[in-house]
């Protein structure tokens, strides 16, 4: 998913198809149970509240965030499972499954989540 985030009222953002500030995010979508899906992120830029734009523009708003159209939770379901970078010449992995959240103990979320892992071996385009 490409766009650009602009400005939209009361301090959120939103993806046009032209402006200054692109954004670019890549996803897999898993259904889990009626009415919930997993989605996977990979943003390739990092804009302000560039996954939640992302989400929101695709009418699946991340449980939880109330500012970007999502239904109330006992949480925000935000969560990085998987961060790597390069820092000073050597490249840092770390994930981390969430462990907490009703949600997230759900035993469908939850096994779907697993079988996922590890997140780096998911077909990502590899584009940057």
């Amino acid at each position: 998913m490409r766009g650009a985030m602009v400005r939209a009222r009361a301090g959120c953002w939103r993806l046009a198809r032209e402006g200054e500030y692109l954004a670019r995010t890549e996803f897999h979508s898993y259904s889990v149970r009626p009415g919930l899906r997993l989605f996977v992120l990979h943003p390739h830029t990092g804009r302000t509240h560039q996954l939640r734009v992302a989400l929101k523009s695709l009418s699946a708003p991340i449980l939880g965030d109330g500012r970007y159209g999502g239904s109330p939770a006992d949480r925000g379901y935000l969560h990085a499972c998987a961060l790597r970078f390069e820092w000073a010449g050597a490249c840092y992995c770390f994930e981390q499954l969430p462990c907490e959240g009703s949600v997230f103990a759900e035993p469908m979320v939850h096994e779907q989540i697993l079988s996922l892992c590890p997140l780096w071996t998911l077909p990502w385009s590899g584009e940057h």
